[in-house]
């Protein structure tokens, strides 16, 4: 039974090694709920597959296009002042497509779990005594997003990449079927594999 449960450990942690070696970047971003509500996002970028595509430009020149699917866990929250704080869990999927000079955009999708908090919550016993209590909602949440940015380290050797995120989230249950969230990202990615 040891040995059993040694060699399940083994094939766990060599899968963990695997799955790292093919992590591309980190990122760090401002994650506004409605924009204005704000947050911090920090994620993780992992190669599924990627590839390389030759175009020839009018002028019989070539540039080449690299496009890749990629897996990104991620943890974030945001906070709604006398609302709500909000905490995701939303590991996301997404297809990148960038030009020789750095310039890109990827479209994706989320799947995860929103955990809210509640401020000022009371509760009156069967006593008629006030106590502040917790409250909050668990959710089933869904990102839809299209990203766009630069990646310094093409033209410029620098290992990092800016980009902006405009995204639309969708949480259930909530009254009466669902609640939609707009929200905008601005980060930095740290890449991490040399990808030239």
């Amino acid at each position: 039974m040891k040995f059993l449960a040694l060699l399940i450990s083994m094939l766990i942690a060599s899968n963990c090694l695997a799955q790292f070696e093919k992590l591309e970047s980190v990122s760090v971003s401002y994650l506004g709920e409605m924009v204005s509500h704000p947050g911090l996002k920090i994620s993780a970028d992992f190669s599924i597959k990627e590839w390389d595509k030759t175009k020839i430009t009018k002028k019989d020149s070539s540039k080449r296009i690299r496009k890749s699917f990629l897996i990104s866990p991620a943890l974030s929250f945001f906070y709604h002042k006398r609302y709500q704080t909000g905490l995701f869990i939303m590991p996301e999927t997404k297809y990148t497509r960038q030009n020789p000079k750095g310039g890109f955009y990827a479209l994706g999708i989320g799947l995860g779990y929103l955990r809210t908090f509640i401020p000022n919550t009371y509760d009156v016993n069967s006593s008629g005594e006030v106590n502040k209590s917790a409250a909050g909602h668990n959710y089933f949440a869904t990102n839809y997003f299209i990203s766009f940015g630069k990646d310094l380290s093409i033209q410029n050797n620098l290992p990092i990449a800016f980009f902006i995120k405009p995204q639309f989230i969708y949480a259930i249950p909530n009254f009466p079927n669902g609640t939609g969230y707009f929200a905008i990202e601005l980060g930095v990615r740290f890449i991490l594999k040399n990808r030239s």
